[in-house]
């Protein structure tokens, strides 16, 4: 059986359970929800329904039933899955575990089950197994970035269901940056009257008047439908509104928020783009100003974490700007680096008295790390190591294992990449627990994510082939047992799970 990622416990018993026109699916109370998804996922290519019923028959069907005593041994997310020559019973503490159920069930059968039209002459038989299955972390995430190369929203919801197939369940979208803003904010609609109106094809190119239009952005109605879609499918959407650095695009729409306002003011707004720093003025009229960006963030996102940035500031701007340097002196603040801590905490403080947990990348323990902040460590480890050492909770995404608009192969004979090297062994390899560690440190590593950051990612077609199939081997790393993992089964596995792939009409790279 070809399962990704692979289960804690599978055993294979004998004979097979065939699911046909007259299988039933019995589910009750918090159940039902699951179950109605499970009956409209195999409907295309099955081309037929499976009628749904509150109580199990001895026969032909297959129950979903919600057990809270399962809570204690299995969490939230995993669940029990027997399958019989009779009948299939999934059983979980919570309905997100009978969805990853439900996705080991899909896998088990037939790769044709994964298609979206109907398919002839196939019998739809799962195999008779004991499976018990949870999570080993509970961050289990990929990045895309609609900043540098907007993506549409029906790309965002196929991506979604990728991911859905492989039990990730955080999907953080990199909102804002430098060459575009990509969420509609109510109160300052030049962010996506201007900020929205460029990319980064846009503006590499000497001539931007020719070719396809640039940018685009989502309204605040796609936003909720994103995440409505992605909740229907267990992941929570992340946000990320960077700041105070890969502002750019917020600083050609409002020049009050940078450095020197009159400046870009002076200047036509095509102009703009190529002459503001890139970085915020944390004036007190600059923190408001993204402080109300976020309180309608807030609004959009139910999620508990929002990720702001933090990282990559050009910190020596500050150090070069009169103004900064008296707002340094009126704060009673040592240099830059402290001010630039001084900014996260205020997004921290904000974010903590409405109920959320900020998250930034590692660049934020710099002058002193927020006390209610999450670090995603980048710059390898130790920015993680550090939080974690301090009682802070962390997300490894280091570039050496987990960013996947690194190249896969040889560049030669690769889609341009941006560079590096990161090829499919090396992704499975990736070890999210630092040995620096000791269990206690360990218990902050809440699990890791791989970035697919979008400089030169302009198509769906480009973007699929660049998360697949690394992105099964991350789901395996951070979903499975660490003792369980070992790259040449998974090899063997992945070559059966490429079919489904093929089946979902995914263009993954070729192993």
């Amino acid at each position: 059986m070809s399962l990704i990622p692979a289960p804690v416990s599978c055993e294979r018993q004998e004979g097979f359970f065939a699911i046909t026109a007259s299988t039933c699916v019995a589910a009750q109370g918090g159940a039902i929800s699951e179950a109605s998804k499970l009956i409209e996922v195999l409907e295309p290519a099955m081309g037929f329904r499976l009628g749904q019923v509150e109580r199990p028959v001895d026969t032909d069907c297959i129950e979903l039933k919600i057990d809270s005593s399962l809570r204690a041994g299995l969490g939230g997310e995993g669940y029990e899955l027997t399958v019989s020559g009779r009948v299939v019973n999934l059983r979980a503490a919570d309905s997100a575990g009978l969805f990853y159920g439900v996705q080991t069930l899909r896998q088990l059968l037939p790769a044709a089950a994964c298609g979206k039209k109907k398919v002839e002459g196939i019998q739809w038989t799962v195999p008779c197994v004991r499976i018990t299955d949870h999570p080993r972390f509970a961050w289990r995430g990929l990045l895309i970035d609609p900043a540098r190369h907007f993506i549409p929203v029906s790309d965002v919801e196929r991506y979604l269901d990728v991911m859905a197939l492989h039990k990730f369940n955080r999907l953080q979208i990199h909102f804002t940056d430098d060459q575009g803003w990509r969420i509609e904010i109510k109160k300052y609609p030049r962010l996506t009257g201007i900020g929205a109106g460029m990319d980064f094809s846009a503006l590499q190119a000497k001539d931007q008047t020719n070719g396809p239009k640039a940018g685009g952005f989502y309204t605040q109605d796609q936003i909720r439908h994103l995440v409505r879609y992605a909740a229907e499918r267990h992941i929570t959407i992340v946000p990320e509104i960077e700041m105070p650095a890969h502002t750019g695009a917020a600083i050609v729409s409002y020049p009050e928020i940078g450095l020197y306002p009159e400046k870009l003011n002076a200047l036509p707004v095509e102009k703009r783009w190529r002459a503001h720093e890139g970085v915020l003025a944390p004036r007190p009229e600059t923190v408001l100003f993204m402080q109300n960006v976020l309180t309608e963030v807030m609004d959009l996102f139910p999620g508990t974490h929002i990720h702001i940035g933090g990282d990559e500031a050009n910190i020596d701007h500050w150090r070069k700007s009169a103004g900064m340097q008296a707002l340094i002196r009126e704060l009673k603040l040592k240099d830059e680096a402290e001010l630039h801590s001084w900014f996260i905490r205020q997004m921290d403080a904000f974010l903590t008295s409405r109920g959320r947990q900020l998250v930034g990348w590692d660049e934020i323990l710099q002058g002193g790390l927020a006390a209610g902040a999450v670090v995603m460590s980048w710059r390898g480890e130790e920015g993680g190591i550090t939080a974690a050492r301090a009682g802070h909770d962390v997300v490894m995404a280091p570039t050496s294992h987990t960013y996947f608009d690194y190249y896969q192969g040889p560049a030669e004979k690769e889609p341009k990449a941006i560079g590096g090297l990161i090829p499919l062994e090396k992704v499975y390899a990736y070890e999210p627990i630092p040995s620096a560690l000791n269990a206690d440190q360990a218990r902050h590593v809440l699990g890791g994510q791989a970035q697919l950051w979008g400089e030169f990612i302009a198509t769906q077609e480009h973007r699929m082939y660049m998360t697949y199939p690394r992105a099964a081997a991350m789901a395996e790393v951070l979903w499975s047992p660490k003792t369980s993992r070992s790259y040449d089964p998974f090899l063997k596995r992945l070559t059966d799970h490429l079919l489904r792939l093929k089946t979902t009409e995914v263009n993954y790279r070729p192993l």
